[in-house]
């Protein structure tokens, strides 16, 4: 029997207790929560031997990695870093006392201010880059070379999906994502296609179970076995939903009305 983990036993629980709640995305988002505890820990432990935090390691590493002049402005480190304004000059200003990077005016843009690493700063990154290379291979040392590659592969997916555009609310399932009702209607109304019911396929991903299927970027999925997909909700629970191996969708292709049979099996 496979050793039972944390989430494990918080699923069971559950399970007794509300055994009408869906615990799939417990399984991965718990476990990707505990997992990023364990590493921020011993990520701070490794750079609080050189004197330096996490955060800003990853803004002297944004820097070099930058190229020559190793120079950005501080709103593409806040970009790279996903860091607010605010949090973000709090940040340099601290690295700017302890000298590892100074702010200088942007001759093209004089709203702007550009960050560049100094020789401290680059002098420490080279002592700690190789330190925290084999702490970060130390922490992955439970898992194989294929672990590793196929965690990869589906990590990079996954985070693709959220990339794409977060400000749509996307959703990814059996390899496709969908847009939400409202985004989906101002999509079509864009085009001049009527106003329907639905989430529209915004990307399918190649080879995968909902291009096996023949379902296509554009498409509007309107029904699950009969049943209307008036929200994202609603169609994770028909496709999560236990019964035949085949699901039957009913869709809009443009103006053209479809069904299409998914292999629930496949995911």
């Amino acid at each position: 029997m496979t050793e039972r983990d944390h989430i494990d036993r918080l699923v069971l629980k559950w399970g007794k207790e509300r055994p009408d709640y869906d615990l799939a995305p417990v399984q991965i988002i718990g476990r990707v929560g505990r997992i990023y505890e364990y590493v921020d820990r011993a990520l701070e432990a490794k750079f609080a031997e050189f004197d330096i935090s996490r955060a800003s390691f990853d803004v002297l590493a944004t820097l070099k990695r930058s190229g020559p002049p190793y120079r950005l402005s501080q709103r593409e480190l806040m970009k790279n870093l996903l860091r607010t304004s605010g949090s973000m000059s709090v940040r340099i200003d601290a690295m700017e006392r302890d000298g590892l990077v100074t702010r200088e005016a942007d001759v093209d843009d004089r709203r702007a201010t550009l960050v560049a690493i100094t020789d401290k700063g680059i002098e420490l990154l080279e002592k700690i880059v190789p330190e925290h290379l084999l702490n970060e291979e130390r922490l992955l040392s439970g898992l194989t070379v294929r672990d590793r590659a196929d965690l990869i592969r589906l990590l990079r997916k996954w985070n693709l999906a959220l990339e794409t555009n977060s400000n749509d609310q996307r959703y990814i399932h059996y390899g496709m994502v969908v847009l939400p009702p409202r985004v989906s209607l101002e999509r079509r109304r864009a085009v001049g296609l009527p106003d329907v019911p639905g989430v529209l396929v915004h990307a399918v991903e190649p080879g995968g179970v909902a291009d096996d299927a023949g379902i296509r970027k554009g498409d509007l999925i309107v029904s699950i076995a009969n049943v209307a997909i008036d929200s994202q909700s609603t169609l994770r629970k028909m496709l999560n939903k236990p019964g035949p191996a085949m699901k039957s969708f009913s869709i809009l292709r443009g103006a053209e009305a479809l069904e299409i049979k998914l292999s629930a099996t496949s995911t």
